[in-house]
């Protein structure tokens, strides 16, 4: 690594709650307090003439108990992101943890009578906040998985999916590597560190990474292994077994508010569109490379010797502010809100949480972003991929707490725009031949990251969820991961044995079983979108920021049939490989 100072920001949480100030503890106690008081609205609602003019009186009660409650969440999970370490932010996760569950069967009375309100008493009380309906239509859409209120009471307290999250949080911060490779002093490294040689343009110092990565995560696969059985059965138990779910990913799908129709659509598609396209631009990699075959640890290659030296930060940020600029100075402005304003954490330090996220807890509040900028090319990708989740979140803040974050199918939408707004930008002004063809393959590697590796990340989790139901071992869904990993590569590439191990190293699985779908949705999606504003320039801009406006106050169907977008179709799917086989086209 370059000694160059990068000068990487870290986010200020004094401008939540200042340390040792008074105001969190007294929070947590008026929470403590709202909650319970909640409780008055029991009896009015048992009324049959409780008046449409009370419940929006109590939606508005409800709303502003649930904003204090996001506050508080959210402070102490941006807390325990920055040192999954520290006793105090592991103990004040607990804490809230316990408060949000006292909170949730606190108001559980009020969704039920609501799910179960029947559809033609419900008409009057949605006219009275026509601004939240569609959340209020997709509240009801639950009805028929949920249970009694002494049911839903017990599931909220024994939930334990929020703490096994955070062991295998804390676990993963702990682990440490150790390259061992020519002209590199042995030292340890964080994760972070280690996969920067992930994209190294020694084949040597490539291997050596990925070997490092997955002795360590071997080592503890075990542990990890378990803690995914456990979390995996829960999500079962609960999914079907008690709410009646058809299938484990059903009920993330009700979630992002698509039909699993659609999602299954989706998989297929990719799952037969995968090794075509990818395996293709396996083999054209492996030729400019000069290698007979690519092997797994060759897959983000650079193509030239190295990308240049490393950017510091506010040239790094200038880069996408530029690209951002270049599109809608409105995007421009929203996304620098959140470095100006001190929300972004882009160090790397002891016990901070790997990867990168974008947290919007109150609309009217601009994003937290954490990330390990390091300077590379690839750091410049994952900046434009935050902030572009920031810029959405603004757009669609007028919608309320409710119905701003939109839904993860379209969650993905302003990120994924963002980092095709930077590969223009960056390829627009770069004159050398070799670099321009280096960011194509940049493109094209993010590519198979976002649509093709996440598609069978999807597919291996409902195989996984499966196993484990089933009591496999878990060197037995290891197995199975790396056969998923032979069909996603076939012929096209050396695949080494250790990475049968990738599975416990991938977070979002043991977070938010079935997320990882959304990204190649999005992915899919944006190439849509894409061609759309190569054709239509300068009018397109409003309609791009009009998707995003809209929040979650829609599903997905409906934002994007509202542009124009659609259907959700294999056609659609087929669409966006179609526009990845012009992306390699390019190459020649």
């Amino acid at each position: 690594m370059a000694s160059l100072p990068l000068d990487s920001p870290h986010w200020d949480l004094s401008l939540l709650y200042p340390p040792d100030s008074p105001a969190l503890s007294q929070d947590v106690a008026k929470l403590r307090e709202l909650s319970q008081s909640f409780g008055r609205w029991r009896a009015p609602l048992a009324s049959p003439d409780f008046a449409p003019a009370r419940f929006k009186e109590l939606l508005d009660e409800l709303l502003a108990l649930e904003e204090l409650a996001s506050k508080v969440s959210g402070y102490a999970s941006l807390f325990l992101a920055q040192d999954n370490s520290s006793q105090k932010a592991l103990s004040l996760n607990a804490t809230v943890d316990d408060l949000l569950a006292d909170l949730a069967n606190d108001t559980l009375f009020f969704e039920l009578w609501w799910k179960n309100l029947p559809a033609e008493k419900s008409a009057p009380y949605l006219a009275v906040a026509p601004e939240i309906s569609h959340y209020l239509q997709k509240t009801r859409s639950f009805q028929p998985y949920t249970l009694s209120e002494k049911e839903e009471k017990a599931i909220k307290l024994k939930d334990s999916r929020e703490q096994l999250t955070t062991l295998y949080e804390t676990l993963n911060s702990r682990l440490s590597f150790t390259l061992k490779a020519p002209g590199r002093e042995e030292r340890p490294l964080s994760r972070e560190e280690l996969s920067v040689y992930f994209r190294s343009p020694d084949p040597q110092e490539r291997e050596a990474a990925y070997r490092e990565f997955y002795r360590v995560f071997e080592r503890e696969g075990p542990i990890l292994g378990l803690l995914y059985q456990f979390m995996a059965r829960n999500w079962r138990n609960e999914n079907l077994r008690l709410r009646s779910f058809s299938k484990p990913i059903s009920a993330r799908n009700l979630l992002n508010d698509l039909p699993d129709e659609a999602v299954a659509t989706l998989l297929e598609v990719a799952e037969r569109e995968v090794p075509r396209v990818f395996g293709r631009y396996f083999d054209l990699k492996a030729k400019i490379l000069g290698l007979p075959k690519l092997r797994r640890y060759d897959l983000y290659a650079p193509l030239l010797g190295s990308a240049g030296e490393p950017r510091p930060f506010a040239e790094g940020l200038e880069e996408v502010a530029r690209a951002f600029r270049a599109f809608s100075p409105l995007m421009e402005e929203l996304a620098l809100k959140v470095p100006r304003e001190k929300r972004l954490s882009g160090q790397i330090l002891a016990g901070k949480q790997s990867g990168a996220f974008c947290s919007s807890f109150m609309p009217r509040d601009v994003p937290w972003v954490l990330m390990s900028y390091q300077g590379r090319r690839q750091d410049l990708f994952t900046l434009a991929h935050e902030l572009g989740h920031a810029v959405h979140s603004q757009l669609a803040a007028p919608r309320g707490l409710w119905q701003f974050e939109a839904s993860l199918p379209l969650a993905e939408t302003a990120s994924t725009f963002g980092e095709m707004l930077l590969y223009r930008n960056l390829k627009k002004r770069e004159t050398d031949p070799a670099a321009r063809r280096d960011l194509l393959f940049h493109l094209l590697d993010d590519a198979y990251a976002t649509v093709g590796r996440q598609a069978y990340f999807a597919l291996f989790e409902e195989e996984a969820h499966s196993l484990a139901a089933d009591g496999a071992t878990v060197d037995e869904i290891a197995e199975a991961y790396f056969r998923n990993l032979e069909r996603q590569f076939g012929d096209h590439l050396d695949l080494a044995p250790e990475f049968r191990w990738e599975w416990v190293a991938i977070p979002h699985f043991y977070r938010t079983p079935f997320y990882v779908y959304a990204y190649s949705f999005g992915q899919l999606l944006v190439y849509s979108l894409w061609k759309r504003y190569e054709e239509e320039g300068e009018s397109f801009v409003p309609k791009l920021l009009g998707i995003l406006g809209r929040g979650a106050s829609a599903s997905p169907a409906a934002i994007l049939a509202e542009a124009g977008v659609g259907p959700l179709d294999a056609r659609f799917w087929e669409g966006g490989f179609a526009a990845l086989e012009g992306f390699l086209a390019e190459l020649g």
